[in-house]
């Protein structure tokens, strides 16, 4: 191996090394990341981590006007919002480790034959967003309140 290779090696080890304490901090501060949405005029307002997990969802005392139909759209909605906010954040929080890389020498520069291009892989596909139709009839709320009995659980005075 020439100087000149060796010098290389040397730089993408120091890069390789630099990548991976970024990445380690970008995974520490993406666990942190929060994103909030709010539809139905401010009436609901949801907070999702940074796995697009539902954390807390509050809804205001006047919530009351909308039909549960409209409520149930409004969470919905909110909670697309906040994971699309979440999203961005972590889009942000890598971009400067993707300059980073891009600027990094090509694995062909060091190996001849190696192809530059390992990412040539399946890309993931966006799930849906649109729910699926439900194979069971609804129940209406009077069966829903019948097959309930009298257990615990979210009651008409509890909204």
């Amino acid at each position: 191996m020439s100087a000149a290779d060796e010098e290389l090696l040397a730089e993408m080890m120091a890069s390789v090394q630099a990548n991976m304490t970024s990445l380690r901090d970008a995974y520490q501060q993406r666990a942190q990341l929060t994103g909030t949405g709010t539809a139905a005029d401010k009436q609901v307002t949801v907070v999702v981590n940074a796995d697009g997990v539902l954390i807390e969802t509050r809804m205001d005392e006047d919530i009351t006007e909308l039909s549960p139909d409209e409520i149930a759209q409004a969470v919905t909605a909110a909670a697309q919002q906040a994971f699309a906010e979440v999203k961005r954040k972590t889009e942000e929080l890598v971009a400067p480790m993707r300059e980073r890389h891009s600027r990094m020498p090509k694995l062909s520069e060091l190996l001849p034959g190696i192809p530059d291009d390992l990412t040539d892989l399946p890309t993931v596909i966006a799930a849906s967003t649109t729910p699926q139709a439900s194979a069971e009839p609804r129940e209406s709320g009077a069966e829903r309140k019948e097959s309930r009995g009298a257990g615990p659980g979210v009651t008409e005075s509890g909204w």
